[in-house]
């Protein structure tokens, strides 16, 4: 165990476990560096202290014993880390903490008599979330009782605070009580009351009738209440003004139980461990003097319509006062609420065995709390959760931090941070074994554990289900529009050799052989432009050379499979752990620009192959549109062809060809492309920014993200098929025959020579590099630590499909398809998964990706089903396509760090997000950074836009990552840390063997 190891108390007694990265001393204040060590997330910490107040602070520095690192330690891979003992509010040790439940939701009801003239109930008007050790808000009811208010920080009074803490302390008070119904709950305390003659005997009956009134909730529909969910056998719930009368109230039975309405939506977004506290306030004329009673039940027990939820009540407060009483009750009950919702008081009121030990909870939570001056802010205006839920945050750990409590093993001054952990977890998979196929059986025991998993975990459920086909749908249209574009540039690159049939095939047999078989399904196999120019620069190489293309391919495809199925055996993945996030975020960047330019160019060859006619009747002016019959060498017959918008092809049937402009005049082809191509970027767009919008339901707003991509290329293709105008389309192959007239199988024996087999050996290391680059920097994208991916990684296996489909590719004269870093960023970003289980007013929780293979092998089947479904294929528009790639390439740009930080060189600093980078590094050596990184990335859009070097492009990449290296010299190792990614070790890389 290192001893840079320590455990800090935040604020109110929380416990976190750190390692230290940095300890600066400047006179009386300590600066440190700290992350946490399951999270990774940086904290900086200043804490000073001076002669007059040295020996509180040596007081609060206590060793670590080795006895609660290695509990800490052995917690690591839990849910919640808590720390084996810690300190109470009073100094006392807790030993053994209450089996409860960890997340609690606080409901508040008040007596209300003025529903329906004299008839009462308990009415609910606040309720409260605590999840984990965050502090989570209130909701009130507004004044029309039908709605809920905005989630908001609660704000308390000092006055009822006080209030709390004498009923507490006076009060009955009841631990572990063996109560299961809220009647015998009642029971107990009203016999409680009347022991300490708190209650007379003739009202006794009639304050536990009093309880037994009808729970009215809040309820999303018109009439406002869940018809009180009904706890009464009898209608009769009124007073006589005289007290001659009260109600016969009867339990509920069990049949009338199971009709109550609770509140499910609520419901699912709670965890599955959530306990109930209900607090019952009110006054009333059956009691002389206030009356309160706190009950911790010894098991939380389920009663029916007293909680708006299904839950378990653990806690139940009850305080009634006289009809003349001064004091706001409810805001007494706000008080409780805000106690039994701060993690850090909560655990009091599980252990306490008095009011008294409450009472001093109280105190110090009071120590705690700030107060705002009168009349410096009105009570009336909320503050809301999703305003200053940062804020709330950011002042709670700095003002945390003067409290700090430093549990320190050693000298923290000498210490600085040990890192193999941290390299042990992210190193996965690309350890060197220095065994023959070691990191490959390590990859197949990894993957093999989950293997079943990756396909049942797409139909979890109906969320599950509908995400997976959306993303399925998604990739099949980008993939297959990218494939038809890369097809038809390939077909006019090597004159037919192999084009749009050929990629189609290609894309649907590497698909799904990939999408079953490797080790990260996530990633998605498609064309992609260096492999295009290497294919075209290698068969003007054979027509230079007077070789057959298609089987001096295949020798090339069965050595590059050869030297990749040895580089696997070889475990030589374990050089991509030197591609950090410089490199990673200069790649992504580029492709993405890559797939942005593209669009636009495309849109721009739609501009010029269709101009826009700014004069019309310019064109009509024109002579018609006439067809040139040759006969001969020397004799021609003109035939006029009267319909202008067939682009001539009457006139190529008769064998002639079509003259003049108006032969080929389209009016307003391009304006309505650009319009379908921004509308279909717009609708993506859109939707994306109504999931986390306050439009429609949660599951309305989900679905239509999911199938954005469908909704919008349906849309932008019924408006062209309604407005009729000629717009460029997808273009399939009706026959399902290769592009040159040849057979589907290559005879690789069909060379000119026996040694252009072996001299392909040569192009074959060029086009490993090329493929290996390209799977491997897609793949460590993917598996970055932010997607938080569960199933492990496998880089080895990756290639050994690799390898495996280039032999099948050349066998059967199939374009190579590798990992394709922008489609597989896009499928990532559309399985990505959000917590349900939040507070009202929470952001949303990213918690990981949903990881199967079925949407990758879904897509890929769908690629070649298209084959046989031209006439529907056709019909979308290409434009459209174009706009999903420009959605694509932006939306993969967004995640970017490189981008954040080249956008801060036009952002004041007074403007600027508060970047972890920036907390650590100053921004004039950020800038320094970035402009290295910007020179970077302008050298690879040089070799790769130059064609004369663009085969250079994979060996620019090695360069990247030796630039990388020498970093090192230029920056510190605290500022590359917050920077980029740690370089490994070579020690590291095989001192993971055992991991």
């Amino acid at each position: 165990m290192q001893s840079n190891r320590m455990q800090i108390k935040l604020g109110y007694g929380q416990v976190y476990l750190f390692d230290v990265l940095e300890v600066v001393r400047f006179g009386n204040i300590f600066f440190f560096e700290l992350k946490h060590f399951s999270n990774q997330t940086l904290v900086f910490v200043s804490f000073s202290f001076y002669p007059a107040i040295t020996c509180d602070f040596k007081s609060t520095l206590q060793m670590i014993t080795s006895e609660n690192v290695n509990f800490i330690d052995n917690r690591r891979h839990q849910h919640r880390h808590r720390s084996h003992k810690h300190k109470g509010i009073y100094g006392e040790t807790e030993k053994h903490e209450q089996q409860s439940c960890p997340y609690l939701f606080c409901e508040l009801l008040e007596l209300d008599a003025e529903i329906s003239g004299k008839k009462c109930c308990w009415q609910e008007i606040a309720r409260r979330v605590v999840f984990d050790v965050w502090i989570k808000y209130e909701e009130t009811v507004a004044a029309s009782r039908a709605r809920w208010s905005k989630p908001h920080i609660p704000l308390l009074n000092q006055h009822s605070l006080h209030s709390l803490k004498n009923h507490l302390t006076k009060g009955v008070f009841l631990p572990n009580c063996d109560a299961i119904t809220f009647n015998d709950v009642i029971e107990i305390v009203i016999n409680e009351w009347k022991k300490n003659n708190l209650l007379q005997s003739p009202n006794d009956r009639m304050v536990k009738d009093l309880f037994l009134f009808p729970k009215c909730h809040v309820s999303s529909k018109p009439l406002g209440f869940r018809n009180c969910m009904q706890p009464l056998k009898s209608n009769s719930y009124e007073f006589d003004h005289h007290g001659e009368e009260y109600p016969s109230i009867e339990p509920l039975s069990k049949s009338e139980q199971k009709s109550i309405v609770y509140n499910k939506t609520l419901h699912e977004k709670l965890p599955s461990d959530t306990c109930a506290a209900v607090m019952f306030v009110g006054k009333s004329r059956f009691v002389n003097k206030p009356v309160s009673a706190f009950v911790r039940l010894k098991l939380a027990s389920h009663m029916p319509s007293v909680c708006e939820i299904n839950l378990p009540v653990s806690y139940i407060f009850v305080l009634l006062a006289p009809e003349y009483h001064a004091n706001d009750l409810a805001h007494i009950g706000r008080c409780l609420a805000s106690l039994l919702t701060d993690p850090a008081y909560v655990k009091h009121f599980r252990t306490a065995n008095s009011g008294n030990e409450l009472a001093e909870s109280i105190d110090a939570f009071m120590e705690k709390a700030l107060i705002i001056p009168p009349n410096k802010w009105p009570y009336e205006v909320k503050l809301h959760a999703e305003k200053y839920a940062f804020l709330l945050l950011k002042c709670e750990v700095c003002f945390s931090m003067f409290t700090v409590q430093l549990l320190i093993k050693d000298e923290i001054s000498n210490n600085r941070k040990d890192s193999n952990e941290k390299h042990k977890a992210d190193l996965e998979g690309l350890c060197y074994t220095g065994r023959i196929f070691g990191g490959l059986v390590e990859d197949v025991k990894r993957r093999l554990w989950f293997y079943k998993d990756d396909f049942m975990d797409a139909f979890v459920d109906f969320s599950a289900m509908s995400q997976v086909l959306a993303s399925a749908i998604f990739i099949f249209l980008t993939n297959l529009a990218n494939i038809i574009i890369f097809g038809a540039v390939m077909g006019h690159m090597l004159d037919n050799q192999m084009g749009v049939i050929e990629c189609i095939l290609s894309g649907c047999i590497s698909g799904i052989a990939f999408s079953l078989f490797s080790g990260q399904p996530l990633n998605i196999l498609s064309a992609t432009g260096p492999v295009l120019i290497f294919e075209s620069l290698f068969y003007k190489l054979c027509n230079m050379w007077g070789w057959n293309f298609l089987a001096s391919r295949g020798w090339l495809s069965f050595w590059s499979s050869l030297i990749i199925l040895l580089f696997v055996a070889t475990d030589g993945s374990f050089l991509v752990a030197y591609i950090t996030r410089f490199t990673e975020d200069l790649f992504a960047t580029l492709i993405a620009i890559i797939f942005i330019v593209e669009s636009v160019q495309s849109m721009v060859k739609i501009a010029v192959e269709n101009p826009i006619t700014y004069e019309p009747d310019e064109i009509f002016k024109e002579p018609p549109c006439q067809c040139v019959m040759k006969r001969g060498t020397n004799e021609t017959t003109v035939h006029i062809v009267q319909n202008i918008t067939s682009k001539g092809g009457e006139c190529n049937l008769l064998g002639g060809v079509p003259e003049g402009i108006r032969c080929n005049f389209h009016p307003d082809v391009f304006l309505f492309s650009f319009v379908l191509f921004i509308s279909a970027f717009l609708i993506m767009l859109g939707f994306k920014l109504l999931k986390n919008s306050n439009l429609f339901p949660k599951r309305i707003r989900e679905l239509l993200t999911n199938f954005s991509a469908l909704i919008s290329i349906a849309v932008t293709t019924i408006v062209k098929e309604f407005v009729g105008l000629k717009v460029p389309e997808l273009v399939v192959p009706s026959k399902f025959q290769p592009s040159f007239e040849r057979s589907w199988y290559v005879d690789w024996t069909n060379v000119q020579h026996w040694w252009i087999g072996l001299i392909c050996f040569l192009p074959a290391i060029l086009l490993t590099i090329l493929l290996v680059m390209d799977q491997q920097i897609t793949a460590v994208i993917i598996n970055r630590k932010e997607n938080k991916l569960k199933k492990g990684y496998g880089y080895h296996l990756d290639l050994l499909v690799i390898s495996v489909l280039m032999l099948i590719c050349g066998l059967f004269g199939l374009p190579f398809f590798v990992a394709s870093t922008v489609l597989s960023i896009g499928h990532v970003q559309s399985l990505r998964m959000e917590s349900p289980s939040r507070a009202p007013g929470d952001k949303p929780i990213f918690t990981g990706i949903r990881e199967q293979r079925v949407s990758s092998f879904l897509a890929h089947l769908l690629i070649g089903i298209s084959l046989f479904l031209t006439m529907l294929v056709q019909m979308v528009p290409l434009p459209a396509l174009l706009g999903v790639f420009l959605y694509l390439g932006i939306s993969c740009m967004e995640d970017q760090q490189f981008v954040h930080r080249i956008l801060l060189f036009f952002s004041p600093v007074k403007h600027q997000p508060e970047f972890a980078f920036l907390q650590s590094v100053p921004l004039l050596r950020v800038h320094f950074y970035t402009a290295i990184q910007i020179a970077a990335f302008l050298l690879l859009c040089i070799v790769k836009y130059t064609k004369e070097i663009s085969m250079l492009f994979p060996l620019m990449l090695f360069f990247m990552v030796l630039l990388r290296k020498l970093l090192g010299r230029l920056f510190t190792v605290r500022e590359l840390r917050a920077l980029d990614d740690q370089l490994p070790t070579w020690s590291e890389l095989t001192g993971c063997r055992s991991h």
